[in-house]
């Protein structure tokens, strides 16, 4: 049960005092520490509403509210002008959306479109690029294969397809000399060619295709050795069977 009394003393270096009840001889001991509102120091004869519990064998004052101090906070809050938090919270121009700002907007939107517009073009134009170029080479490889028939005459496929891999940056400057540096070209890598062959294989005598470890041997000999007997259809490529020509 809440009972009331008047502040009768208090210390403030060491923070209690005394309550003076009505009717009652003895005073009730109180701390700071049991105040709602610490901040404001009690004062003598101030009103308060408590409970009386006993701590440590004595009684003291607990739930202390402050009558004095909680009807001093209502008078001030009722003669406190009243204002339209309605009308007050922003300033006018927020309240109101800005023209600037939408026209802003719409600029910034148009240029992010153009922007993203030339790199797509941009990429489109690279993508073309890589596509022709990869197209060129691919001719200049076909045209070179073909200057190679036409300067070399009846070569072997495989010479044919062993100078048409090479390196792609050798062929690119190849095929822009004059017509008679490829021609000389052509014909000095024929000639070592046969030279390497020359070195490799030997005419001893053998004059038939179960005789060739290899169609590159049957090759030379039919070329470079008489009296062989490897090339029945007379059309430059022997033993077609054998080495599955």
């Amino acid at each position: 049960m809440f009972i009331e009394g008047k502040i009768k003393s208090y210390i403030t270096e060491r923070g209690f005092g005394f309550i003076a009840i009505e009717g009652e001889s003895k005073d009730l001991f109180f701390h700071i520490k049991d105040f709602p509102n610490k901040s404001v120091e009690p004062k003598i004869g101030e009103k308060l509403k408590f409970r009386i519990v006993e701590d440590n064998g004595k009684l003291k004052a607990d739930q202390i509210v402050r009558l004095d101090l909680k009807q001093n906070t209502a008078d001030l809050e009722a003669h406190l002008p009243q204002r339209s938090y309605a009308n007050h919270n922003a300033s006018p121009r927020f309240n109101k959306r800005s023209p600037k700002g939408g026209i802003f907007t719409i600029v910034g939107l148009i240029v992010i479109a153009v922007l993203a517009v030339l790199v797509y073009n941009k990429y489109q134009d690279y993508r073309q690029a890589q596509q022709l170029k990869a197209q060129q080479l691919i001719e200049q490889q076909a045209q070179f294969v073909e200057q190679q028939r036409e300067a070399l005459g009846n070569l072997p496929v495989e010479v044919l397809s062993e100078q048409g891999h090479r390196n792609l940056e050798d062929q690119t400057y190849s095929t822009n000399k004059p017509r008679s540096e490829k021609v000389s070209a052509s014909i000095d890598k024929q000639n070592g060619v046969q030279h390497q062959q020359s070195s490799q294989f030997k005419c001893d005598g053998r004059t038939h295709c179960s005789q060739m470890r290899s169609y590159e041997e049957a090759v030379f000999f039919l070329r470079n050795c008489p009296g062989t007997q490897m090339d029945g259809n007379n059309d430059g490529q022997p033993c077609e069977r054998q080495f599955g020509r």
